[in-house]
């Protein structure tokens, strides 16, 4: 039998399993949901037992529907969403019950204080108000009892490594955001460097999956397993952006653009504009900015008509309303604003309403609110000195046509899409650590291919045009 390899992808709402040939060609693949908890303003958290069980239930479902085949398997990579901490005993389970995801804000002030007592030297680790070291620091503070008796502080996807092997590992793109750790920023917290994982490169087989786990997920004994990378480098990862000025734009939970750079930049810069930052393969790193809600924005919307309507349905209705949605705008600040000028007192709103407007208007708006945000994203990106030779799309809203169109657009630019997932980035890695590819060049040119290209529909530029500027005219007054 071919080699086959399993990706494993924890990401922000969905855990998912998947089955890839060394050709890219998806096998078997499955997905299962777990909650998000919104507890207070700014809170998201999530509990790790939730993650355990969903992708136990994932990768079982994968198994099942390869059958005989699963003997094929030959190594499992891995991705998560971050940045996470989890506290963690000697036996490597979670101390609390919660962990807060990288939605969560309640650790901004640390994250000031600790700029303010150590400098920005490790913001390279992130933003300060969802990044590891302050998040670990709110922690310490409002949990001091336990955390004492903590043995890690783990990042998300660090706890899955040792769950699938009991080694005690983290790589550059996920927690660490560098190749060392940053000792001062730990000595401002309070935290010993011993208690946290060893740093290795993403593509280091960690080790054997335990037996207790594979009997437990169904896999063959003794699979290799692959540290891998964080979603988002997944998912770049996963439409083959390798190439400084490769720029990809993700439609999921979230939106977000990630710019494959060749020089690191400057922390002042990306704090002045909420920009996230990490290292992403050899030479290479990663700049981009986020929108808090994007695909969720239009599952909010579903959620008020209380199962009456689907988001098919809303997506089939937005078709009906023209560009500019009838004169409707939506600033899809459900979470808060994030790049490249975060306030997390910013909210949603929907703007000229009339008796005329439809459901149709309000859903298609939605779609073009975020195009909106995306541009501002993306323009300030450019202006930052950032080229975009090449623009490609994935996550779940760019399944929709209507809504590739419109970023196309928007943006003015034809958008290749791809609907591989972080899944595919993560065997990717798989792939090259295990040997089974030569390079990630390589990995890239035979397991990633395109799924069409979104061309610009030139009649709707110009009135975008139009649309955007009466956009950024209401946000500037409402939230100046």
């Amino acid at each position: 039998m071919d080699p086959l390899i399993l990706g494993l992808d924890l990401g922000t709402t969905n855990a998912k399993a998947a089955a890839y040939t060394l050709t890219g060609a998806a096998v078997a693949s499955a997905t299962e949901t777990y909650p998000t908890r919104f507890p207070r303003p700014g809170w998201a958290e999530q509990r790790p037992r939730d993650w355990i069980a969903a992708l136990t239930a994932a990768t079982q479902q994968v198994m099942a529907q390869l059958g005989d085949r699963k003997r094929a398997l030959v190594a499992v990579g891995l991705s998560a969403h971050g940045p996470g901490v989890v506290l963690v005993d000697e036996a490597g389970d979670p101390v609390l019950a919660t962990s807060p995801t990288w939605q969560d804000t309640r650790c901004l002030a640390q994250g000031e204080r600790l700029i303010e007592q150590v400098g920005l030297g490790w913001a390279g680790q992130g933003l300060p108000e969802n990044s590891f070291p302050p998040k670990l620091c709110w922690i310490i503070e409002h949990h001091r009892a336990v955390a004492s008796q903590a043995r890690y502080a783990l990042g998300i996807k660090d706890f899955l490594v040792h769950w699938l092997t009991g080694e005690v590992a983290t790589e550059p793109t996920t927690t660490a955001g560098a190749d060392i750790w940053w000792t001062p920023v730990f000595d401002a917290c309070g935290w010993p460097l011993e208690k946290l994982p060893m740093i290795v490169p993403a593509t280091t087989v960690i080790g054997p999956v335990l037996p207790k786990v594979a009997d437990a997920l169904g896999l063959p004994p003794a699979l290799p397993v692959v540290m891998g990378i964080n979603d988002g480098a997944a998912a770049t990862l996963s439409m083959g952006a390798l190439r400084p000025g490769d720029v990809v734009v993700t439609l999921a939970t979230a939106g977000s653009i990630r710019v494959v750079i060749e020089k690191p930049v400057e922390p002042q810069v990306r704090l002045q504009h909420n920009l996230f930052y990490w290292p992403y393969v050899a030479g290479q790193w990663i700049v981009g900015g986020q929108l808090k809600a994007a695909a969720s924005a239009l599952d909010w919307f579903a959620r008020g008509y209380m199962g009456l309507v689907t988001v098919a349905q809303l997506l089939a209705e937005a078709e009906q309303s023209p560009p500019g949605s009838r004169g409707v705008l939506f600033i899809p600040y459900l979470m808060g604003r994030g790049s490249p000028l975060p306030d997390a007192n910013a909210t949603g709103a929907f703007l000229g309403l009339t008796m005329q407007s439809g459901r149709g208007d309000q859903a298609r708006a939605i779609l073009e609110g975020v195009a909106y945000e995306l541009r501002t994203l993306l323009d300030t990106l450019l202006a930052l000195g950032h080229p975009c030779t090449e623009l490609r799309m994935s996550g779940g809203g760019a399944r929709s046509p209507l809504w590739r169109e419109i970023l196309a657009a928007v943006l003015a630019r034809p958008i290749p899409h791809y609907t591989a997932d972080s899944t595919l980035g993560a065997a990717i890695m798989a792939a090259v650590g295990g040997g089974y590819q030569e390079s990630l060049d390589t990995a890239v040119a035979q397991m990633v291919r395109c799924d069409g290209v979104t061309l610009v529909p030139s009649e709707q530029v110009e009135e975008y045009v139009k649309t955007y500027q009466m956009y950024v005219r209401w946000r500037e007054q409402l939230f100046p």
